[in-house]
């Protein structure tokens, strides 16, 4: 250990530019859904930490955020944490070897590995479903990994989360958690109501059992249509090895650094208005697209604002995974100090966005959708949904409905969408152009957002084509 200080020097300048590019080329989203005694938190709680759990819920306190989670077991936050691993794949432990209850701080993780796992624990419970879609939609994750409860089959909760993991195209990995002491049949209906699950028309998927290594490399390039189950305990800690070699050798899915040449462009999650030592307020969210360098010369708009407006502001300086930088740039998780005085911060809310030139805001927008197959729904004018777009959120209206000619695309005749005496009638399975128009207030969306639209379940997908002028 002597030594590890003097290497520390003469490589500690490129080591700081590749703390950036790990966040962003080499990082990996993966979030983590499942029903609600699946144990999502106590899995991740696991992984980052490197120590087994107790079976008594030692994992989960470690990484909740919030005292009624930790007092009644459950989440209702989406919250990410960093699983580091280095080049070799060996994961970094993290909880110091010294002090074994302090946990490493997520700038520690970054500076050390060389190939991160973001791990997004969201809820599972039912009544938390619009902070879970929320995450998903707005998480940008390369993959997802439903848990599965081994002892109990899975619910409508896991098909819910299946069902929109799958109408965001994100590769499922199906972990089944707590086999420590589950009994042999319970294991075995779990995996054949799981096999089904997947099988079905609507997710279409093979199961593919991953039982060695080697069943890692076949199945690395085949996500699309496979999805692997890995059997794990967090007590026991059987397969959790597998799972981290899962992790590691998942490749990156989306491809961040294409769109760093278009206009900046950064998407508010949450904001911290006192925070100490930084008058102003600090916006933490992703960047979905460009450049930015902060400075006391960088000037960004911030909104839209319940009237459409945009805020003129000052990007004063910038956080990821709590380094400071000057530099941002597209596929990183980053925050943002912004100079605003008191009555503009009041205007701050969740899903905003930050721009550096000609911010446009809207009411209405033009969407195709694909109305999902699943529960009776009958779509027409009028129609009111709560739309997820990327990071906004906000109840809409279908104004305007228009059939999709398929027939050009070689698909079969929307058989299932009627003229009926007052317009069109949208059902299960067939496409539409749809004008929404939003109930509340403006919002930042351009063509080419992928958006999801649901009335207490998820009923539909769809990709942007347009904002009316």
């Amino acid at each position: 250990n002597e030594t590890k200080p003097s290497n520390n020097d003469t490589d500690a300048e490129p080591k700081a530019t590749s703390v950036e590019e790990t966040l962003s080329s080499r990082n990996i989203r993966v979030t983590v859904v499942g029903n609600v005694d699946a144990g999502k938190s106590t899995l991740i709680g696991t992984l980052t930490t490197s120590f087994l759990d107790d079976g008594r819920g030692s994992s989960r306190t470690a990484i909740m955020k919030h005292r009624h989670e930790i007092e009644s077991g459950r989440t209702s936050t989406s919250s990410s944490h960093l699983l580091g691993f280095r080049h070799s794949g060996e994961p970094i432990a993290g909880r110091d070897k010294i002090r074994a209850n302090k946990m490493k701080s997520e700038d520690e993780i970054a500076r050390e590995s060389y190939r991160i796992v973001t791990l997004m624990d969201l809820a599972g419970h039912e009544k938390y479903l619009k902070t879970t879609i929320h995450g998903v939609s707005s998480g940008f994750a390369d993959y997802a990994l439903i848990l599965v409860n081994s002892r109990h089959p899975p619910t409508h909760m896991t098909l819910h989360h299946l069902n929109l993991c799958c109408s965001f195209g994100i590769p499922c990995i199906v972990v089944f958690t707590k086999v420590d002491g589950c009994p042999e049949h319970a294991l075995s209906t779990s995996k054949k109501e799981m096999m089904a699950l997947l099988k079905s028309p609507e997710i279409q998927r093979r199961p593919f059992a991953i039982k060695t290594e080697q069943d890692i490399v076949t199945s690395i390039g085949k996500l699309h249509t496979l999805a692997p189950m890995i059997d794990i305990s967090c007590v026991t800690g059987e397969g959790l090895d597998l799972l981290r070699k899962m992790l590691f050798s998942l490749p990156k899915r989306r491809r961040h650094e294409k769109k760093a040449d278009r206009a900046f462009e950064f998407l508010v999650e949450d904001i911290f208005l006192n925070v100490p030592g930084v008058g102003g307020a600090v916006v933490s969210g992703w960047v979905n697209a460009g450049e930015l360098t902060v400075g006391s010369h960088c000037n960004v708009y911030i909104g839209p604002t319940n009237d459409g407006s945009f805020l003129k502001t000052v990007a004063k300086s910038a956080h990821l995974a709590r380094i400071n930088t000057s530099r941002i740039t597209a596929g990183q998780s980053a925050c943002l100090a912004l100079s605003l005085s008191k009555d503009m911060r009041k205007k701050l809310r969740r899903g905003m966005v930050v721009l550096q030139e000609n911010p446009t805001s809207t009411k209405s927008f033009d969407a195709e959708i694909c109305v999902l197959k699943g529960e009776g729904t009958t779509i027409r004018r009028s129609y009111q949904a709560y739309v997820h777009i990327l990071n906004v959120r906000q109840s809409a209206f279908a104004r305007d409905i228009e059939i999709v000619n398929n027939n050009a695309l070689g698909l079969p005749p929307s058989h299932n969408a009627k003229e009926d005496s007052e317009g069109i009638v949208l059902r299960p399975g067939s496409r539409a152009k749809v004008r929404f128009e939003f109930a509340q207030r403006p919002e930042f969306v351009r063509p080419g957002m992928r958006m999801l639209f649901r009335d207490g379940r998820v009923r539909g997908v769809g990709i942007i084509t347009g904002i009316p002028q």
